[in-house]
């Protein structure tokens, strides 16, 4: 096991949770299955108390856990395809790429097509770190399949176990770029509201008055009053699935194409959802230093606003 713990204040997702759920949830670039071995090596812990799985816990709690060496013994089962890849940064621990829009990070249950992983394995030449699911190697954090910028990877076991630890501890900052329908009141703010998968419709998530998961989203607008839309600015902090778009629909400006989250079909027509993730920064995993990565703002989304000036312009406070 690693010499140092990872001390980490635990969160939980709608109330009370074993053990080997939350972590799982807190921890998503590992499976439960192995979550659980480390649980089951002793290595997490309470105030020196040893922890087993279907220990309940319930948010807050301060854990210190030894994450082993064996969580990254996996072979990667991910195939190299060669494909189009726009690299950012990279060096022998991690790897940067602008992620085109309608490719999905990975391979999934079902999957036929495309991924970037793919791409990036076979830059590396086959090179990722195996701390994740044998099938999406080098895997810290995602976007989704329309979503396009930063995406980060990681060459090497210890890289990966470190950014696993800054994502999960919310200290990696991310900015992104949205274009939503309608003109807001205010051009700047913060929403705030727990975020869990929607009742009535388990494919969406949804802000809810109990339970779920703390999350937040700072935003800064530019209107484009002349087709009733604006280009948002936003920071999420909590990183839950489907945040920022979830968080813009709640004040009433769903993504533009985001027909899921109730931006109207009479919207400006687009050919998907207009989100870009524009800057990740983060502490180095074996330098130490900051970096701030970043990519350009994509081409259909540069193209959308070049054909209407802007009405106002915004600088946040």
């Amino acid at each position: 096991m690693d010499a140092k713990p990872t001390i980490y204040r635990i969160d939980v997702d709608g109330g009370p949770a074993r053990l080997d759920v939350a972590l799982a949830k807190n921890f998503p670039m590992y499976s439960r299955s192995k979550i659980q071995r480390t649980i089951a090596l002793g290595a997490v812990s309470i105030g020196g108390r040893i922890l087993d799985a279907d220990e309940i816990v319930r948010g807050g709690e301060i854990l210190e856990i030894f994450w082993p060496e064996s969580l990254c013994e996996e072979q990667i089962t991910a195939e190299a395809r060669p494909g189009k890849l726009k690299v950012i940064y990279e060096d022998e621990w991690l790897i940067a790429v602008d992620k085109p829009a309608g490719e999905v990070v990975h391979p999934a249950e079902n999957f036929s097509g495309f991924a970037t992983v793919e791409a990036v394995l076979n830059h590396c030449g086959g090179k990722l770190s195996s701390c994740g699911e044998s099938h999406r190697p080098g895997v810290v954090h995602r976007l989704d399949r329309d979503t396009t910028g930063v995406l980060l990877f990681a060459k090497t076991n210890a890289a990966h176990v470190s950014l696993a630890e800054q994502f999960a501890s919310r200290s990696v900052v991310k900015i992104y770029e949205a274009l939503s329908h309608g003109i807001p009141r205010k051009f700047s703010g913060i929403v705030t509201g727990s975020i869990a998968r929607d009742r009535r419709n388990r494919t969406r998530m949804a802000v809810v008055a109990g339970g779920g998961r703390d999350a937040a989203t700072e935003w800064s607008a530019i209107a484009h009053g002349e087709r009733n839309f604006s280009h948002f600015t936003a920071r999420p902090h909590g990183g839950r699935m489907h945040q920022i778009r979830v968080h813009l629909a709640s004040i009433g400006h769903p993504i533009l194409g985001d027909l899921r989250y109730g931006c109207p079909r009479t919207a400006l027509h687009v050919d998907r959802i207009m989100l870009h993730a524009r800057s990740i920064t983060f502490r180095h995993p074996a330098l130490g230093t900051v970096l701030t990565l970043e990519a350009p703002l994509a081409d259909d989304m540069v193209d959308v606003l070049g054909k209407t000036p802007a009405s106002e312009d915004f600088t946040a406070e």
